[in-house]
């Protein structure tokens, strides 16, 4: 007879320090959660997350800008007129199909500004 009053009492213990421990453990999580989230501390993380951006984003473009050169030295290397003005050699090398057509249209087809159409 004395094992039920014993299990029963045992079971309330448990049921009552489980109970305490996780009451306990959420107010914790709760608290933190409030600290984390307050104005003073969610404006400083976006700051820095913003900082972070932009190093990453300042890093990228210097990145491209350094392939660019290196990509731009190599063709003009393969050109063979590595510090040339590119403008003349451009021209030259194009030949006829460079210039404008006289028509109004440039090479591409489509109409230059300032030009009128003609009626047909």
């Amino acid at each position: 007879m004395l094992r039920r009053p014993l299990w029963f009492g045992a079971g309330i213990a448990l049921g009552v320090g489980g109970t305490l421990w996780a009451e306990q453990k959420v107010r914790r999580r709760v608290r933190r959660a409030v600290e984390a989230l307050s104005p003073r501390v969610a404006g400083s993380e976006a700051v820095q997350a913003a900082r972070e951006m932009g190093d990453t984003v300042r890093d990228a473009l210097d990145v491209a800008r350094a392939e660019r050169r290196r990509r731009e030295a190599e063709l003009w290397r393969r050109l063979g007129s590595a510090g040339a003005d590119p403008a003349p050699a451009r021209r030259e090398r194009a030949g006829p199909a460079a210039q404008p057509a006289a028509s109004g249209t440039s090479r591409w087809g489509a109409r230059a500004r300032g030009t009128p159409r003609r009626r047909r």
